[in-house]
């Protein structure tokens, strides 16, 4: 009964926003950074996901737009700490959010995965300016008129 101990650790995943103007040698610097303490704390990481730049909905850093990332990764509880404790260092990161996703992984069954560059989000139109009371579509009297008595 020779059975090898399987090392079980949890996934994470951790979102984070970097200013709309990072360049894409640095947005790479960081995602190497990342890698380096996921490795150091004895983690995993799976994958990275850059979702390009989008608008966020309110103002973050007095921004209207940010870049998302996304990182999945494998590790230890206190792996999110010093990853985190990395991002809060690093000055083009805005915002971040990690999220325990699940508790007993095989670090060994989980392959890595190639970094994923999402296709960009198109640029939304601005409305045309209406007046007050003014619709896009005419209200249709008739479709209103169903169930009320």
């Amino acid at each position: 009964m020779a059975e090898t101990a399987k090392k079980l650790v949890r996934e994470y995943e951790t979102v984070y926003l970097l200013k709309a103007e990072t360049p894409e040698d640095q947005v790479e610097e960081i995602k190497e950074r990342l890698r380096g303490v996921v490795g150091r704390e004895g983690g995993k990481v799976i994958r990275f996901t850059n979702q390009g730049k989008r608008r966020t909905a309110f103002p973050v850093a007095k921004d209207q737009k940010a870049l998302y990332m996304h990182c999945l990764y494998l590790g230890l509880p206190g792996l999110v700490a010093e990853f985190e404790r990395n991002l809060r260092m690093i000055d083009v990161v805005t915002k971040f959010q990690s999220v325990k996703l699940a508790d007993g992984i095989d670090i060994d069954s989980r392959q890595v995965e190639a970094d994923v560059k999402v296709a960009p989000v198109e640029e939304e139109k601005p409305r045309e300016d209406r007046g007050f009371g003014e619709r896009e579509e005419s209200f249709d009297a008739e479709a209103g008129e169903g169930g009320e008595e």
